[in-house]
């Protein structure tokens, strides 16, 4: 059931429109995009995984939307999600009208910036590496430390950043 899930979200994705150019100006953007989501939490995440439809956020000063095109799966991090564990405590406060997306790591294309980013380090088109939401069309990134600007927009980048640094740890 969850592989299901996970590879029609990841088909959906890979079937987007293409990747926009390097400008300034925010790219076009929908209304709504779909996002794998948890409306509470449970023992496991094919049991809370359900996909919704979700109003394009507003993107904040200091924020970044990024345009995902490849997501990874990051089972432990996942799991932790689904089950509300240690870092992931809050997830049991959601609800129907506040769930929490899904996904540990992705990679994207920056789809919108904040008035505080500065375009010098972070502009609409460039391919970055991010954490959170990444089973999603699009994710909202709160701040700079989550996400890492990569060469070009390729799945080989999607474990750079949580799995990648674990696995340097170990």
């Amino acid at each position: 059931h969850l592989l299901l899930i996970l590879n029609c979200l990841w088909i959906q994705l890979a079937s987007a429109s293409g990747l926009a150019s390097p400008s300034t100006n925010n790219m076009a953007l929908p209304q709504t995009y779909r996002a794998l989501v948890a409306e509470t939490t449970g023992n496991s995440f094919s049991e809370v995984a359900t996909i919704k439809s979700i109003p394009i956020p507003t993107v904040g000063d200091d924020e970044i939307l990024i345009r995902v095109r490849y997501a990874g799966i990051n089972g432990g991090c996942e799991t932790f999600r689904a089950r509300g564990e240690f870092a992931f405590q809050g997830n049991a406060k959601a609800t129907a009208d506040d769930p929490f997306q899904l996904g540990a790591e992705g990679v994207g294309i920056i789809a919108a910036v904040g008035p505080n980013i500065d375009i010098d380090d972070y502009n609409v088109g460039d391919a970055v590496c991010f954490v959170g939401s990444a089973f999603s069309e699009y994710s909202l990134c709160k701040s700079t430390a989550t996400l890492w600007k990569i060469p070009e927009c390729k799945p080989e980048y999607v474990g750079l950043r949580i799995s990648g640094l674990t696995a340097c740890a170990m």
